[in-house]
């Protein structure tokens, strides 16, 4: 697996544990995950998505899977990132109240 940043670890950790508070992943589940996740950011071919394909907007289709491992780890790094925000501004908006 691809060593990940801390800021990634720490923004994980806060989705992964609101996401088990709020009941949409059990902590079965989340381990699942991890595992899946794993496996996403190791370095070569794309197998999670491989032979599925995605509509762009032009209606054309294309193949859906990542080859390039970096460019997978920036995008989970970029949706823990933006999720680990917003979950720390709506805690903080709560305890404002």
């Amino acid at each position: 697996m691809a060593t990940v940043t801390r800021k990634f670890r720490d923004d994980f950790d806060t989705w992964a544990a609101d996401r088990i508070r709020r009941g949409e992943f059990t902590p079965a589940d989340m381990e699942e995950f991890k595992e899946m996740l794993r496996r996403d950011l190791t370095p070569g071919p794309d197998q999670l998505r491989a032979g599925y394909t995605v509509i762009v907007a032009a209606g054309v289709e294309i193949p859906a899977a990542i080859d390039d491992h970096e460019q997978r780890y920036r995008h989970w790094a970029d949706f823990f990132s933006l999720e680990a925000e917003a979950i720390r501004n709506n805690a903080t908006k709560e305890a404002q109240r």
